[in-house]
């Protein structure tokens, strides 16, 4: 019997919220990969915990077959069970030990584990308990190729409904050709569009859907107001003949425009403008009642509202150097970067990428580049935050709406700048720090792993203004391929042999 899930009208709300994050939600799952994209609060997680049977929902029915096995975007060690079944003698097991390059030392020690070695052995957990049905959150979150590699070779041979939550367009691609996108308004419950084409491709045909919904309430519109004004323009012409076929005012032996009047009455003159508004104006009500039935989807503005003022893009040169970090050292050739370059520096994870990012940081820096630099780093210490809040404070009103604007543009919900007591995530930390560093007028920009914590919507918002605004030099890290691809023109590679690493332009 084959896996499967259905999902028959659910409803769903947080406990204490009056508003549904679903309601009549109905969904059917078969063998196969499904991915899960979208905003960040959109539901991905909510509906994977409601599948797991982690929550149960409001109303409606969840069936699946078989088992469920759930992994969490953060892997918090194994379960007291885990080794049970890593360890149940099965030659298969034994393979995706190998396969997942997971060492006994490592099930036994998991807080020794790198980041991808964690994502490994979480997996090798999950499907050493044979899952009929496997939610995997984020999988590939931060992890090099190689260990993405890895990942995505067994899920390949997962056979079962599988499911995917990732803004990773390279895997979800790789992995699956459905898509399931998820959207939802600040007042209002979910919405997911089930497109069957990898993500890429559904992101673009959703946004061509809306196009197409748009102009089709557009031109909806349109015909209503133009019947309003041929029904208005009738009725004026019905009175008028009215006017006309009136006997008020003729004299009484004036027996021959009396006939004339009940003639034209005979032939119907006195009607027609009638019959052609009341025909009109039932086109016109049976087209309001399709309209009240359509929703006209946003169109969100993208890209910084202020436009940084033209000004001189500077050629530098980054001397070769050697870069120790404890005992791994790292050789670093003399880099020119010209002009509006688009330069992505990539490696597998501890060959030292970071290093030499930090290395060209300082360098400009001594150059006297410092008012010039935006550097936006991976994660944010509390110094950065409070730095970020502290600039915050010296805007006045109306440009704090320009930088409120400028959030929204770049995919941000920007609630957290109006109430202190919410907590900004680290991907709208970035999104901040961005715009307040563009309004500063920094023209060389330097990222690191700007593509984590950030949801589809903004990366792809944030993508295409990267390859539109020609108006600074660009260095940045990233293991999305995708978005490298989009942006970058320049490629250097960090290798690493032992405790020696190399710079090289690809």
């Amino acid at each position: 019997m084959s896996e499967y899930i259905i999902i028959d009208g659910i409803s769903y709300a947080w406990p204490g919220s009056s508003l549904s994050i679903f309601e009549n939600l109905s969904l059917t799952f078969n063998e196969g990969w499904s991915v899960f994209s979208g905003a960040n609060g959109s539901g991905k997680t909510t509906l994977a915990s409601l599948i797991a049977s982690i929550l149960i929902p409001d109303k409606g029915s969840i069936r699946r077959s078989g088992n469920v096995v759930i992994c969490p975007q953060v892997f918090s060690g194994l379960e007291d069970d885990d080794p049970l079944y890593i360890y149940d003698g099965s030659r298969e097991n034994g393979e995706l030990k190998s396969r997942l390059h997971i060492t006994d030392e490592m099930v036994f020690n998991p807080e020794n584990l790198s980041g991808g070695e964690k994502k490994r052995l979480q997996l090798l957990a999950a499907l050493s308990r044979k899952p009929s049905i496997l939610i995997l959150d984020e999988p590939t979150n931060h992890l090099d190729k190689e260990n993405k590699y890895i990942i995505l070779s067994t899920l390949k041979d997962f056979r079962g409904v599988g499911i995917l939550i990732t803004h990773d367009r390279d895997t979800a691609e790789k992995l699956s050709e459905r898509t399931l996108l998820f959207e939802r308004g600040e007042n209002s419950p979910a919405r997911i569009h089930d497109i069957p084409l990898p993500l890429s491709l559904a992101l673009e045909e959703l946004e061509k859907r809306k196009k197409d919904l748009r102009n089709s309430y557009d031109s909806l519109t349109s015909e209503i107001n133009k019947a309003r004004g041929q029904a208005s323009r009738l009725e004026e012409k019905s009175k008028g003949m009215e006017r006309k076929l009136s006997k008020a005012g003729i004299d009484k032996k004036d027996h021959s425009a009396k006939a004339k009047i009940d003639g034209a009455r005979l032939t119907g003159k006195d009607r027609s403008f009638s019959d052609q508004m009341r025909r009109i104006n039932t086109q016109k009500e049976h087209k309001e009642e399709r309209l009240r039935g359509m929703e006209r989807p946003k169109e969100r503005k993208e890209g910084l509202s202020l436009r940084v003022k033209d000004s001189y893009l500077p050629s530098f040169t980054i001397p070769s150097a050697e870069i120790i970090a404890g005992d791994y050292h790292l050789h670093v050739p003399k880099l020119t970067i010209q002009s509006g370059d688009r330069i992505a520096i990539t490696g597998n994870n501890g060959t030292g990428k970071t290093l030499l990012l930090n290395a060209i940081k300082e360098n400009l820096i001594a150059q006297g580049k410092e008012k010039q630099l935006l550097f936006i780093p991976q994660e944010y210490t509390t110094e950065d935050e409070e730095r970020i809040k502290r600039e915050l404070c010296t805007f006045n009103d109306t440009e704090y709406g320009a930088i409120l604007s400028d959030m929204y543009r770049l995919g941000a919900n920007p609630s957290f700048l109006l109430d202190e007591e919410i907590e900004p995530s680290p991907g709208e930390m970035k999104k901040l720090d961005f715009v307040l560093s563009r309004r500063r007028g920094g023209n060389i920009i330097m990222m690191d792993e700007i593509t984590n914590h950030l949801d589809i919507t903004s990366m792809k918002i944030l993508e295409d203004m990267l390859k539109e605004d020609k108006s600074f030099t660009l260095i940045l890290i990233s293991h999305d391929e995708a978005f490298i691809k989009a942006v970058c023109k320049r490629r250097v590679k960090v290798s690493r042999t032992g405790n020696t690493g190399e710079v090289k332009e690809e």
